[in-house]
């Protein structure tokens, strides 16, 4: 039996451990143009700044660097529709003190995963007290691909894993601790936070809501409870209405992808077999993540469903079964809101491991909480115990390194290179083929760096301007 002053310590070397493989990995990175979209609009460039070039064949760095202003990382944002607004800002404001280099754009996600790690190892240290599972929360975490994966994404979603989880904090300590407004409002001003990092975090959000509004009825309205939540209310009201044109141009989108569904066949089996094969690697038996195949699937299932089976049956109280119920839900939440998206839609857009995201700290809290009920409990052969970690464990691990070994990515812009060698050979003229690229290159140049751009739509190179003449680097470009 592990002592408590013990496993406090291996609980922290495992959250050390978590925070340098979030430092260290990928091990090589590229870029993808989701992530482009997040660096353009940091710098307040919207898909149609490149008609504010009207019939320029030539802009200088300086005229493109008047668009990195707050004002316009909010159009921007506004104008690729009204998502990710917080996020944008905050990477607006970080380049600006750190600079345009890839590591610093990937830095801030790192930071965030790095905040989210800390949150929830509170939340687990709430849950779990001084009890070596804290480690093995830590360790489902820290894992799982999309985890690791978003954390060094140059896109919104860690930021929102990390507002999830801060209000899940707050969340459980309002709930099950102590009833202060203070904590009511951080809940509060945290979700708003996740659901402007990215709106579809609003799942997690609302399991939150329907936990208060059913567990604490009539206790909600007290006066500081309400004044607590008026702010957060506020907040997403103000902002709904300023970014009105960019959720507009939104159901715009939403409208073609509907309109190219429905001339595509839709099969609602199809989008629960694969809402189960993606819940099931959420909650950590990862078996349809080396490929989704039916029996991967329905023993991945059977596995969490007797898991689950388990815990309940070895809780001891009503205040751990509780707590299972509560981790399910919020770890599920992604799956039944995503699948209910693409019944309401008719199309499978919404069927994206990303969109899981927000779920997944609960989701390793919830499998570590029930291998937690199980292992304690003295109902539990331990041959089944240790079976039980095992099947969960290993394949999680395993995954993890496979994909961590992983060095082939491909090359779907190459700007970042070409922003080296501009830098490195002193350019300070360069040919490319439209405005977007320009605003790319300056968005991984120095800041000041002094260079012109010269549009020549006709050309698929790069043509950069040395000293000693003229070098011509092959576009690369996956729009």
């Amino acid at each position: 039996m592990i002592s408590p002053g013990l496993a406090k310590k291996i609980n922290i070397l495992c959250l050390l451990a978590a925070i340098a493989a979030v430092l260290i990995l990928p091990l090589r990175k590229e870029i993808w143009y989701d992530e482009t979209v997040s660096m353009l609009c940091s710098k307040g460039i919207s898909h149609d700044s490149p008609a504010l070039m009207g019939n320029a064949t030539t802009v200088n760095s300086a005229t493109l660097e008047q668009m990195n202003t707050l004002g316009n990382v909010y159009k921007a944002t506004v104008l690729d529709n009204g998502n990710s607004f917080v996020y944008n800002v905050k990477l607006h404001y970080f380049t600006l003190l750190f600079g345009n280099s890839i590591g610093v754009y990937m830095l801030f996600s790192k930071l965030c995963a790095i905040v989210t790690l800390l949150a929830f190892f509170a939340l687990c240290r709430l849950v779990f007290k001084d009890s070596i599972f804290t480690a093995l929360a830590i360790l489902l975490l820290a894992t799982d691909l999309n985890f690791i994966g978003m954390s060094h994404e140059i896109r919104a979603y860690e930021l929102g894993m990390c507002f999830c989880t801060l209000a899940g904090v707050f969340f459980y300590k309002f709930m099950y601790e102590e009833e202060r407004p203070f904590y009511l409002f951080l809940v509060g001003l945290f979700s708003v936070g996740a659901v402007l990092s990215h709106y579809l975090s609003l799942y997690v959000i609302l399991v939150f809501m329907g936990y208060l509004v059913v567990g604490k009825k009539m206790k909600l309205l007290k006066g500081k409870n309400i004044v607590a939540m008026l702010v957060p209310v506020a907040l997403v009201a103000v902002y709904l209405g300023c970014a009105f044109v960019g959720l507009r141009y939104m159901s715009h989108q939403n409208e073609r992808f509907q309109e190219r569904a429905a001339s595509l066949p839709f099969s609602a089996m199809h989008v629960v077999y694969r809402s189960i094969a993606m819940g099931v690697v959420d909650l950590k038996a990862v078996l349809p993540a080396f490929g989704e195949k039916k029996v991967a699937v329905i023993f991945s299932f059977l596995l969490l469903a007797g898991l689950y089976v388990g815990a309940i049956r070895s809780a001891e109280n009503k205040e751990e079964k509780r707590n299972l119920n509560l981790f399910l839900l919020l770890g599920v939440s992604g799956t039944l809101f995503l699948a209910l998206l693409c019944f309401k839609s008719g199309h499978y857009t919404a069927l994206y491991n990303r969109y899981h995201s927000f779920c997944i700290p609960f989701a390793s809290l919830f499998t570590a909480y029930a291998l937690y009920l199980m292992c304690k409990s003295t109902k539990v052969h331990a041959l089944l115990k240790r079976a039980a970690m095992a099947v969960i464990v290993l394949p999680a691990c395993g995954l993890f390194f496979l994909s961590a070994r992983k060095v082939n990515t491909n090359v779907e812009y190459n700007h970042i290179a070409v922003a080296k060698e501009i830098v490195q050979d002193n350019v300070a003229k360069v040919e490319l083929p439209t405005w977007a690229d320009a605003f790319l290159l300056q968005s991984v140049l120095p800041r000041g760096y002094k260079i012109d751009y010269v549009l020549s739509p006709a050309s698929l190179y790069f043509t950069l301007y040395k000293a000693g003449g003229t070098e011509q680097v092959p576009l690369i470009r996956k729009d």
